[in-house]
């Protein structure tokens, strides 16, 4: 801009005023200044208080005076408050700032005699105008009822009092109070009226009717709270069960998590104990879910993704809380990919999963969603392709595993029932229950009794489901009754079929210790002893004593039952038939006897300790968190913890039944003369092996790699007894194995 203009004086004219002290032309000249639309008033300020760092405060009052009232007359009360703001910069020291100061200081704050007070107080106290400005404007925002936070305080505080002509602000922090004044009062940080840990410790009932109501605006009203917005599902629980108890809170979250899954703004990640995240954009449940089913790492994980939603859609219709919320596009969209999903996995020779993307591609179908037609000829035709339709067990988790067997029990009315008794020996206990029962119901008996059949003539081949028939045979539901109908079926024979099972596996975990191995066996030893063996007794009672003998011949030779349980059954059988037991026994055939060295019995007592006072009270802990989650039905962190505490419980109840029956070796049974528990002993493999050292010690001191063998062990009974210059032979047939003694010695440290 030109120093001269036909539209008023220039910026650069009028500094040359203020600096030459010719304040009347400034004057003079200011109001069509401030008129001129090529500069702002904001522009003119500095002019001004050059004016008075020149020594003329009073004549820069004036054209201060007058850039406030042109500026509140053409721009409004708010924009007058800035430049009254910005005067104060320009001239701390203004006598006729403060009365523009003060008033439109209240007009924005409806004139509130307690302001007013406030600010002639500040205005008294504080030299510096933007000063006074400034903590006017906190304590504006600390009037009794706000929230507020302090860094001497750990939770939040409420404002009770406010005496603005002293400038005294009193808070409450829950059960303290302090007071604020204008030097202290910086350490406050004022908080919105929604401020989430105010509103729970101040008013609650407000936050308590905002979760009944809207539980998307509640949980965002706790995230906002937070600094990196986000909340976790162990915080959100304890907030709302605060608010309504434990009960309310399991209603409230089985109400609330479909539509916090839903909210456009709300991320919650995928798991039982969620964590929530506010999002800065709109990003639509359904969009995620695409995204999660388009970028799955495998087939199977796509499938996952599809069967979580239509199970989740299916639970919220059933319960009325979230009617037609099924998005139509996204069904669609999984339908045809779990198609597309099938064909591509027959491909890649791969018919289990291609049969889980039929059964969810067929049963949107049925919902009415417009897909690619089902081919009713499909299952069979991929049923080919499966060597043994019991390997969908192997390859296919449960909740997909029952989506195909409904699918094959729809699509193949005629054969449906053979493939399922294929899937039921191969199916683990819970499986083994609903497909039982999906057979007997569907009439397919037949197919039903047959796979039972299969699994008592070969133990091994279906433990889990051999354990099932063992316990339910003896409960009183509809299938209990059903079995123990079947003659077909009888009860002893399933018995000696568990005790094959236990013996057969019992060898197979004595030579591999391998953890598969003796997982199995301890899910046998549990099911053998459903109903406290009540059943299990009944066939040792009265048995005749030809019988009487073959099972205690049986029991005695077990290598799968645990010591405790084989001295409680022989124990039984000796009530009955208590001739059968007069002979001389040696300490390895000692029933209801536990022998080890003094650190197996340490080690043993302390490892039952920690079961009994860490991991039991922890896995409880987890079944209550877990049960809080809602739909047990579905709840796989529940029913694993269930488990986790069966398993845990039947390890302590057999260790301490064990150490009650436990002897420590000394140093007599080792100076024997013969092969006993307790000694060392160096044998050459026949015919021509180098000499191997064995050492023969209790369950709890077994050293495989050191050839520190557990006595009861089937190769540790072969030797037991043998004398030096004896042959021991082990294994039959191909598998056979034989030592020559050289020399018989107590163990070291015996």
């Amino acid at each position: 801009m030109t120093e001269t203009d036909p539209q008023g004086p220039s910026l650069i004219r009028l500094g040359k005023l203020a600096n030459g002290k010719e304040f009347d032309k400034l004057e003079a000249l200011w109001v069509d200044a401030l008129n001129n639309p090529h500069y702002s008033w904001r522009e003119l300020l500095p002019i001004a208080g050059q004016v008075g760092r020149q020594g003329a405060p009073e004549r820069a009052d004036t054209l201060l005076e007058m850039l406030i009232g042109w500026v509140e007359e053409n721009r409004g009360p708010e924009a007058a408050f800035e430049a009254v703001r910005r005067a104060a910069v320009q001239l701390p020291g203004g006598k006729d700032i403060r009365p523009h100061l003060k008033r439109l200081f209240l007009l924005q704050h409806d004139n509130d005699p307690r302001l007013a007070d406030l600010v002639g107080f500040l205005l008294e106290r504080e030299d510096d105008l933007d000063r006074a400005v400034e903590l006017a404007s906190l304590y504006a925002r600390l009037l009794p009822g706000c929230f507020a936070t302090c860094v001497d305080f750990l939770v939040p505080g409420v404002v009770e009092s406010f005496e603005g002509a002293k400038g005294i602000v009193g808070v409450r922090f829950k059960d303290r109070e302090a007071e604020f004044g204008p030097a202290t009062l910086s350490k406050l940080t004022p908080r919105p009226d929604d401020h989430f840990p105010a509103l729970l410790l101040y008013a609650p009932q407000q936050l308590k009717e905002q979760a009944l109501d809207d539980p998307v605006a509640f949980i965002k009203t706790a995230l906002r709270a937070q600094r990196e917005n986000r909340y976790s599902y162990r915080d959100l629980k304890q907030a709302v069960t605060e608010l309504l108890g434990e009960a309310g809170w399991r209603s409230w979250w089985q109400k609330a998590k479909p539509l916090l899954k839903r909210d456009p703004m709300i991320s919650m990640s995928s798991g039982s104990q969620p964590v929530f995240r506010l999002l800065r954009r709109a990003d639509h449940y359904e969009e995620r879910l695409q995204r999660r089913f388009d970028h799955a790492p495998d087939p199977q994980t796509a499938l996952q993704v599809v069967l979580d939603y239509l199970g989740e859609i299916a639970r919220e219709e059933k319960s009325g809380r979230c009617e037609g919320c099924a998005d139509e596009k996204l069904l669609q969209h999984f339908g045809n990919g779990a198609a597309r999903i099938a064909v591509a996995c027959l491909k890649d020779q791969e018919p289990e999963l291609a049969l889980a993307g039929l059964a969810l591609h067929a049963e949107i179908a049925a919902r009415g969603v417009e897909v690619a037609r089902p081919n009713p000829k499909a299952a069979g035709q991929v049923l080919g392709k499966l060597n043994d339709p019991g390997d969908l067990v192997f390859r296919l988790s449960e909740s997909l595993l029952q989506k195909v067997l409904v699918y094959v029990r729809h699509s193949l009315p005629d054969r449906w029932g053979r493939v399922w008794a294929r899937v039921l020996a191969r199916s683990g206990k819970r499986m083994c229950d609903l497909i039982a029962k999906g057979l007997l119901e569907g009439g397919q008996e037949e197919a039903l009794v047959t796979a039972l059949q299969a699994a008592v003539a070969k133990p091994t081949n279906s433990p889990d489901l051999l354990g099932w028939l063992w316990r339910t045979r003896h409960t009183s539901g509809a299938m209990g009754k059903f079995l123990a109908g079947r003659e077909d079926l009888p009860s002893d024979t399933i018995a000696e079929a568990m005790l094959a099972l236990l013996d057969s596996i019992g060898k197979l975990y004595g030579m591999s210790m391998e953890e598969k191995h003796l997982k199995v066996l301890e899910a046998a030893r549990a099911a053998l002893s459903t109903q406290n063996n009540r059943p299990l007794l009944q066939l040792l009672d009265g048995a005749p004593k030809a019988e009487a003998l073959r099972l205690k011949e049986i029991l005695s030779t077990n290598a799968g039952l645990s010591s405790a349980h084989k001295a409680q059954l022989l124990g039984y059988l000796r009530s009955q038939h208590a001739e059968l037991f007069v002979e001389v026994t040696r300490e390895w055939e000692e029933p209801g006897r536990i022998y080890t060295t003094e650190s197996g019995m340490r080690r043993t007592e302390e490892a039952l300790q920690h079961i009994v006072k860490e991991e039991i009270p922890q896995v409880a802990r987890q079944i209550g968190e877990a049960a809080s989650f809602g739909d047990l039905s579905e709840n796989s962190e529940y029913t694993a913890a269930l488990e986790k505490r069966d398993q845990l419980a039947s390890r302590a109840t057999r260790l301490e039944t064990e150490l009650a029956m436990a002897k420590v070796i000394d140093h007599e049974m080792a100076a024997s003369d013969f092969v006993n528990i307790g000694t060392r002993v160096t044998a050459r493999p026949l015919p021509d092996g180098e000499p191997e050292v064995y050492t023969f010690l209790g369950p709890w001191d077994t050293d495989v790699d050191n050839r520190v063998l557990n006595y009861l062990a089937p190769l540790a009974q072969a030797f037991m007894g043998a004398k030096v210059g004896q042959t021991v032979v082990f294994g039959e047939g191909g598998e056979e194995r034989r030592w020559e003694i050289l020399a018989i010695e107590p163990a070291p440290g015996i």
